[in-house]
């Protein structure tokens, strides 16, 4: 999965909930920074969001399934917590992505722990 793919993943998780937050934004445009996606690649993300609704792909290889988990769990933890409501539905996408509970758990707690 290449960074664009992932960054568009991110961004259509973000906006799930119909808002983004200024954690969210802030994350999402340090990743953007980080990963040399440049503004109108970002722009048209949103576009297609507002005028498609949120679309999600799950990568094929399972090292990128991991990658775009671990991004998500940092995404969600942004504000500085993870809230029970951001754990279920992380633990939901991670079995859409055919992670057990306990390989999701060990990657929650690597995240967290800042591995």
């Amino acid at each position: 999965m290449d960074k664009l793919q992932l960054f568009n993943n991110l961004v259509n998780m973000a906006s799930l909930d119909d808002k983004f937050t200024d954690q969210e934004i802030e994350f999402l445009v340090s990743r953007a920074e980080r990963w040399g996606i440049p503004n109108d690649e970002f722009e048209t993300i949103l576009v297609g969001i507002h005028e498609q609704g949120p679309t999600f792909e799950i990568p094929a290889a399972q090292s990128d399934r991991q990658t775009l988990l671990e991004e998500m769990i940092r995404m969600m933890a942004a504000d500085g917590e993870l809230a029970a409501v951001e754990k279920e539905l992380l633990a939901t996408v991670s079995g859409k992505m055919e992670f057990s509970a306990d390989e999701f758990k060990l990657i929650l707690e690597g995240v967290i722990a800042g591995r």
